[in-house]
């Protein structure tokens, strides 16, 4: 490790180290009913009460297979994402996988994406921490460790959170209509971050239809809201309604792989061979779903339009993001994958 990295780690391992603890010192008092109240910032990632889309979005399309490493394609998406410059010196930034369970990538994130971005939240001057919940009565910290994830952690030294240990903050959501009382559970050490950045893979899903932005980040979610968050009509319109208050900064998609029906632990696999990144989880999920229908996903995902597509229907009906292909601009991409994209995108 070179010394100004191992001197940016010793000043930030502390503010990065200290956010589980942060947990307790701001945790909400587990009131009941009418009388659970909303801490002061705990809405610090939520979108507004009446969210204006943005006119466009960008969704940064790069192929590993031309970049030099792995790493080049990573920076290279963020880059035409827009970049890290939202990170201010010191901010915690939560890197959020996807570890529904212990298998290796595509069905997780793979540690060396983990590894890479958090570099490169170093080297912008933040402080990163990765944390995750996976399926409800399973191990994070077996899960975390079985993929890898938690010794790319610790090779950087910096925090890796399980997060059915932290505590929970209770955040209403006008817009939040399919949860009770508009309510949503976020485990605290999220809503203590500055910023979140979200690091998932496309995959179909047999319950949601598929999960990639959005739906990554059900792993933020209480454990026993989890649960009830499964029961009944209206599972897709509750996963779109998360991005209502817990919005990223920046997701990357690191479509190398995927599964093309199946999901989301295992699945057919396919290679869209895809780096992708956006600010706008709704216009990156677009592109992900368009990336699953060139490679040849199954007949939900594959039918009609991908707009049409419930959790993508109700998140453009809350305003998470670009609601039409026409507001999506591809950054990075040939012609040729812009065209393919486009034909799928609407």
């Amino acid at each position: 490790m070179d010394r100004s990295l191992h001197h940016r780690l010793g000043r930030r391992r502390f503010v990065a180290g200290a956010l589980a603890g942060a947990a307790s010192v701001a945790a909400v008092s587990a009131l009941s009913g009418a009388s659970r109240a909303t801490p002061a910032g705990a809405r610090s990632h939520a979108l507004p009460d009446a969210p204006r889309p943005p006119a466009t979005s960008t969704v940064a399309v790069v192929r590993p297979s031309a970049s030099p490493s792995l790493r080049a394609a990573v920076e290279e998406a963020i880059r035409l994402a827009g970049g890290l410059g939202f990170i201010r010196p010191g901010d915690s930034v939560l890197l959020k996988p996807a570890v529904n369970s212990g298998n290796p990538y595509p069905a997780t994130t793979d540690p060396e994406v983990v590894q890479i971005v958090a570099r490169l939240v170093l080297e912008a001057g933040g402080a990163p921490f990765v944390a995750d919940r996976t399926m409800f009565l399973h191990s994070t910290r077996a899960a975390l460790e079985r993929t890898g994830i938690r010794d790319a952690a610790r090779s950087l030294g910096i925090p890796c959170i399980a997060l059915e240990d932290a505590e929970v903050a209770w955040v209403r959501h006008p817009l939040a209509a399919h949860w009770p009382d508009r309510t949503i559970r976020i485990y605290r050490p999220v809503l203590a971050a500055d910023h979140v950045i979200g690091l998932c893979t496309p995959r179909t899903h047999v319950r949601g239809d598929f999960t990639m932005a959005m739906k990554n980040a059900v792993g933020i979610v209480d454990g026993a809201a989890r649960v009830r968050m499964h029961l009944g009509p209206g599972l897709r319109a509750r996963l779109a309604e998360i991005s209502l208050v817990a919005y990223p900064a920046l997701v990357l998609l690191d479509a190398r792989e995927g599964f093309a029906d199946g999901g989301p632990d295992e699945g057919d696999r396919c290679r869209p061979d895809v780096i992708a990144a956006s600010t706008d989880p709704l216009a990156l999920d677009a592109v992900g779903l368009a990336l699953l229908r060139i490679a040849g996903t199954n007949e939900r995902i594959r039918r009609g339009s991908i707009w049409d597509i419930p959790m993508m229907r109700r998140a453009a009906e809350i305003g998470v993001g670009a609601a039409s292909g026409e507001r999506i601009l591809l950054a990075g991409a040939s012609e040729a994958d812009v065209a393919r994209l486009r034909r799928e995108l609407g």
